[in-house]
């Protein structure tokens, strides 16, 4: 079994800095299910961890899904409330 670099997995702060958004945006974006146009992530306690590879699998994610809402979307609509 390969191991896991300890960079692998991500923090909410972490993977907002890596997706460059918001930690509020990526708690909108995380579900504990696999549903598409959502990042894979599990609770430790009372956070989150998103492992880097749940992320690039999101961000491949077919455009054209309708669950897919891209993270400028997200933004926008956050912003306008």
């Amino acid at each position: 079994m390969a191991e896991n670099s300890k960079d692998d997995i991500l923090t909410i702060g972490q993977a907002a800095q890596f997706l460059k958004v918001s930690n509020f945006t990526v708690y909108k974006l995380v579900s504990n299910e696999r549903v598409p146009g959502k990042i894979f992530a599990k609770k430790v306690g009372r956070s989150w961890r998103v492992k880097r590879e749940e992320i690039d699998k999101f961000l491949l994610e077919e455009k054209g899904s309708p669950y897919q809402m891209s993270i400028g979307q997200t933004e926008d609509k956050i912003k306008s409330g």
